[in-house]
């Protein structure tokens, strides 16, 4: 017993520096990854952007945006000269009286979820929903709610506060004359689907509106009547118009068009090639004919000088990031498609530094060091992978001379000239170099879907079909299963040549002590898990197909949810940080480091006496900084409220006394803005 008591005693002293992981960084795409609903700008320098919960803010007309605030919800903007409100969701209001500088909720006394905000003048503003009107003539001292029946409305646009349109579902175009207190239908469509998306009108007579599924209309008649406008190739979800002539929309699959005769007809002025899913667009505003701006999925944000010939994107991208690798000296790659990113400051900015020529596709990269890389490429049955390799940093791709046929899947190198590849399909393969990628044998009849080698001998890689785990010991010559399931194998990670985890569908995760010669079952939440990364023996994460985030300290026994990050189905460590990265360009990161006891000389840094406590510990520090503050975690990882430690030069005391029993990490923040932490147990 006393042995055993033993052992867990140094298990839980030894010194750790390791954050809480509250705080999450978004680095790309900046200022945010939600989809842009409305944009607004009140000068031709000063504009915002909704989201569904973030309202942003430019001072240089779109250099840069930052993140003003969060709110609770957010579906539409508007200004008039000083004036502005937001409407979201559950009656959510916020209003501005200083062009949004400040903003304050307001409560109309109505929870309907508003769509349209119009403001007529600083006495008369309007709010619709699917079935009503929400409207004051006192400047929003009071509201009252009109009906409007038999529809769903999805827009409304007020010309003036008799004068109004709403778009509805099912073809219907609606008219007011009377402030909303009576309706009539000016367009009826009988086909379906038919419903209509946004409703926008320049003055009393000129206006246009858009339907499922690229309809798009014109009336001159203030929508007494309405015309097809022909040519239209997508739905458009909203227009701005600079004066009766020149006109901007945009829309589906980032669909941007521009019309210079009143929107008889429309010229495509697209930010890419082609119609991509899920790069729709739902706000765009001019400043001027060449000066605009449009904001859509995935938190994209653009800008236009010379009336959209050319835009310029606000993040470097907005696609899947396929692969991340990032090195202690703050050096990474990103590779979305063909195309690769770097950074140079630990993910703080990134810039495009090329495109590799890949026959097909690139499936996957591994640098060995900040400037020597391998990037290979996918295929299908009738397409071959190829190699290209870098010394440069990504500046420049050198092709090497080989190619597997039916595409490759993974890569690792040991070093400059000792690595691998795989892949194939029907004729599947394992090939190594010894001499940086000039020539190849071949050493195994696998596909692996990722490798990894902790010696220049002791290997490891992962099947992708038979869901199996595979060692070498004798440097790739030779290779035997030591690990096989029912279920497939998504991601593995070995910190030594012993102890290693697997993560993969359906809740699989398994670890190892001895090399991979058995296997031990590990119980976590049910989920499909992705990535699995593990900083030492006991700390590491694990993430799943959705992005949540799960961290454990003893070895995999208990796990700790910690975030959501939708998207963000991928872990990379470095000794400073953890990121998390995956679809529509996201990558996230959190201080996140641990130091094993091996790195600090024990009880030199931080000593905790008594251990195992009773009613109160003492900390010693050792030659450290002054103290800034000091965090308790219990055993699931939640801050203890309610300490008041005594803290002294060299000696920290705590009252225990009111805790229960259990185990607990002890947190010293220090003033460099550095931490030690140690675990202790309360008898």
């Amino acid at each position: 017993m006393k042995q055993k008591l033993l052992i867990i005693y140094c298990f839980f002293l030894c010194v750790h520096h390791v954050n809480s992981q509250t705080d999450w960084e978004l680095l790309n795409p900046k200022p945010t990854a939600s989809t842009g609903k409305d944009i607004e700008f009140v000068s031709n320098s000063h504009g915002y952007i909704i989201t569904s919960n973030e309202l942003l803010e430019t001072f240089d007309a779109g250099l840069s945006w930052q993140k003003k605030q969060n709110i609770s919800s957010g579906n539409d903007m508007n200004f008039y000269q000083s004036t502005g409100y937001i409407v979201g969701n559950n009656g959510y209001v916020l209003k501005s009286t200083d062009t949004g500088t400040s903003w304050m909720q307001i409560n109309t006394g109505f929870n309907d979820a508003f769509n349209t905000v119009n403001i007529i003048d600083d006495n008369n503003i309007i709010f619709s929903s699917a079935n009503n009107l929400v409207k004051s003539s006192d400047g929003g001292n009071t509201w009252e709610i009109l009906d409007i029946p038999n529809v769903t409305v999805v827009k409304t646009f007020f010309v003036n506060s008799s004068t109004g349109h709403a778009a509805c579902e099912y073809g219907k175009m609606l008219k007011t004359i009377d402030g909303g207190q009576n309706w009539q239908t000016t367009h009826d469509i009988n086909t379906l689907p038919s419903d209509f998306f946004t409703v926008y009108f320049l003055n009393e007579n000129l206006g246009w509106s858009s339907g499922e599924h690229s309809s798009m209309y014109r009336t001159t008649n203030g929508g007494e009547s309405w015309f097809e406008v022909t040519g239209s190739i997508q739905a458009v979800y909203d227009f701005h118009f600079l004066d009766v002539n020149n006109g901007f929309a945009t829309g589906e699959d980032g669909t941007t068009l521009k019309t210079t005769n009143g929107g008889m007809s429309w010229t495509s002025i697209g930010f890419q090639s082609g119609f991509i899913y899920n790069t729709s667009m739902y706000g765009i505003y001019f400043l001027d004919n060449e000066n605009g701006f449009a904001t859509g999925a995935r938190g994209r944000i653009i800008k236009t000088t010379d009336g959209g010939s050319n835009w310029t994107h606000h993040s470097p991208t907005y696609n899947d990031i396929n692969n991340f690798q990032i090195f202690e000296s703050g050096i990474g790659y990103a590779q979305v498609g063909n195309s690769y990113f770097k950074t140079l400051d630990n993910g703080n900015n990134w810039y495009l530094i090329g495109v590799v020529d890949h026959y097909s596709y690139c499936s996957g990269f591994y640098f060995v060091n900040e400037n020597v890389g391998y990037s290979i490429g996918g295929g299908t049955t009738s397409i071959s992978g190829d190699v290209f390799k870098t010394t440069d940093g990504g500046i420049t791709w050198i092709q090497l001379n080989i190619t597997v046929w039916e595409g490759l899947s993974s890569v690792f190198f040991i070093d400059e000239n000792n690595g691998f590849i795989s892949g194939g399909s029907n004729q599947t393969k394992v090939l190594k170099t010894a001499n940086g990628g000039i020539t190849w044998s071949e050493v195994l009849d696998e596909k692996f879907r990722a490798i990894q080698f902790l010696t220049n001998d002791i290997g490891y890689g992962m099947s992708n079909y038979d869901h199996r785990i595979y060692k070498t010991v004798d440097g790739g010559s030779s290779w035997n299963y030591v690990f096989e399931s029912d279920e497939e194998i998504m991601s593995f990670h070995f910190t030594d040549e012993s102890n290693g985890y697997l993560v993969g569908d359906n809740g699989l995760c398994y670890k190892t002590n001895d090399g991979g010669y058995t296997w031990q079952w590990l119980s976590i939440p049910y989920e499909y898990y992705t990535s699995v990364k593990f900083y030492s023996n006991d700390f590491g994460y694990i993430a799943d197909e959705v992005g949540k985030l799960y961290r454990t300290s003893d070895g995999g026994l208990t796990w700790t949810y910690l975030t959501t990050h939708y998207g963000t189905k991928h872990i990379e460590l470095t000794d400073n940080y953890i990121f998390k990265f995956g679809s529509n360009g996201r990558i996230y990161r959190s201080e996140a480091v641990l130091l094993n006891a091996s790195d600090y000389t024990l009880g030199k840094e931080i000593i905790i006496y008594p251990n195992p406590a009773t009613d109160y510990i003492n900390i010693k520090l050792d030659s450290y900084p002054s103290v800034d503050y000091i965090e308790l975690y219990n055993v699931t990882g939640s801050l203890v409220d309610g300490i008041s430690p005594m803290i002294t030069d060299d000696l920290i005391y705590m009252d225990l006394s009111d805790l229960a029993q259990g185990f607990y990490t002890l947190r010293v923040n220090f003033k460099n803005e550095k931490s030690l932490s140690a675990k202790f147990i309360l008898k």
